[in-house]
């Protein structure tokens, strides 16, 4: 029998579904291996279920845009944009929407705005070495 704190945790809104986690993660294999329709249609149903999700859109928008639907791609991008999620991968995924339909000038724009973001946010956390005491030689594991 079911004890109550079973059923608090499910009714928890800070805790994910695993229903959900599982079909962002079956919409990341479905794009991953090629089969943007089926995870197009996937993180559709996921976007109904649990709205106003900034990666679930930004997933979908590609999705849309990988099955040759770069309109509806745009209209996803929109939604995301309302959440003010104005990040580097949403101005590139823009980009290449509004190049697909051949609105270059735009096109051109998001790409500018995509570098411009991806040029404020910290690039390399790993800098290269810049002398001999920076480049030294992997610690050696001891012989046995």
């Amino acid at each position: 029998m079911p004890s109550p704190d079973d059923h608090a945790e499910r009714d928890d809104p800070a805790k994910p579904d695993a229903g959900i986690e599982f079909m962002d993660l079956l919409g990341y294999i479905y794009l991953e291996h090629n089969q943007p329709d089926k995870a197009a249609v996937l993180l559709a149903a996921r976007n109904l279920l649990a709205p106003d999700d900034a990666g679930t859109l930004l997933r979908l928008a590609l999705a849309q845009l990988r099955s040759g639907k770069p309109a509806r791609a745009l209209d996803t991008l929109d939604q995301r944009a309302l959440l003010g999620a104005l990040d580097a991968p949403f101005h590139l995924a823009r980009a290449q929407a509004l190049h697909a339909l051949q609105r270059n000038k735009e096109a051109g724009s998001a790409m500018r705005a995509w570098l411009a973001v991806r040029g404020s946010a910290p690039r390399d956390t790993h800098p290269e070495p810049r002398g001999p005491a920076d480049a030294a030689a992997p610690a050696q594991l001891p012989a046995t």
